[in-house]
This record gives structure tokens, C-alpha cells and sequence, in this order.
């Protein structure tokens, strides 16, 4: 396997430059409808362009359509009250309350698969949190309009 180049080559910085231009658009095979994309938008910016493969955006993909279903039941609980009562008046907890906590463990199951959590942001995990920094602020440049730097076509 061929070994990456370091971010602070030019090569390597040339690949960023590349992959930052590149729209990065859902799976295909984990549809998502309008409700989860704010979502997938923003868990893809969690990363830089260039570090995203195709499993990682299924399950960026699975991750936001958990978000979004979360957010939505939420709500619901919200309009209905956390206590219900049954057809003899007796009190009791309403069920999307477990489907709530289900959701809120399958995320941040997902967020550690794709080392979304702080501790995968912020530890010195071979130099990753590094080279991420290093990808997000190649791309930020990138939104600048002085012509000075040649953009790939």
C-alpha cells in the first residue's frame, strides 16, 4: 500500500485542493429526503472533503437520517408531554421516549465509528487532528477571491 503524502507537501496539498472542489453528495444506496440533508451538511463539515470515502458517507448518511428522526420524534414528544394516560386515565411514560434514548445511542455510536467525538477531535491520534486542521484551512483559502493561487479545473 502506498503511504500518504504529508499534508504540508505540496502534493499533498494539491490533492486537498482537488477533493475541497468535489461536491460531496449522499450515497445512493442510503436515500436521504429533504429532512436529513441540513443534517449529512453538516456532519460532512466535520471533515475535510478530502478525507471522506464511501463507507464513511454511508454512514455519515445513516448518521444524519438518525438525526433527523431523532429531532423529529422530539418534537413530537414535546407536543404530547412525556406522561400519557391510558384509556382508564392511569398515568404512564410516553413510549417515544425510548425510541429517543434508541436514537440518541445509535448517534453517538455513529459519531465514534467515525471518530466524530471530542476525544477523536482533539487527541493527537497520529497526528490526524493535525492534518485535518492543516485540510480544513487549505479549503477555507480556497473561498478566496484574489486570484493569486491557480485552481484546479
Amino acid at each position: 500500500m502506498a503511504k500518504r503524502a504529508r499534508l504540508d507537501s505540496a502534493t499533498a496539498a494539491v490533492d486537498v485542493v482537488r477533493a475541497a472542489q468535489r461536491q460531496i453528495a449522499p450515497p445512493s444506496n442510503v436515500p436521504l429526503t429533504s429532512r436529513d440533508l441540513p443534517f449529512f451538511a453538516s456532519v460532512i463539515d466535520e471533515f475535510a472533503r478530502s478525507e471522506w470515502t464511501a463507507h464513511q458517507l454511508e454512514l455519515a448518511a445513516m448518521l444524519a437520517r438518525t438525526m433527523a428522526d431523532l429531532e423529529m420524534d422530539q418534537r413530537m414528544m414535546r407536543d404530547e408531554g412525556p406522561i400519557l394516560a391510558t384509556e382508564k386515565g392511569t398515568p404512564v411514560v410516553n413510549p417515544r421516549k425510548a425510541v429517543i434514548q434508541m436514537n440518541a445511542g445509535i448517534i453517538l455510536s455513529y459519531r465514534r465509528s467515525l471518530q466524530l467525538h471530542a476525544r477523536a477531535q482533539t487527541r493527537d491520534l497520529g497526528d490526524k487532528a493535525a492534518a485535518r486542521g492543516m485540510a480544513k484551512c487549505i479549503e477555507a483559502g480556497l473561498n478566496d477571491d484574489d486570484d493569486l493561487l491557480a485552481r484546479p479545473n
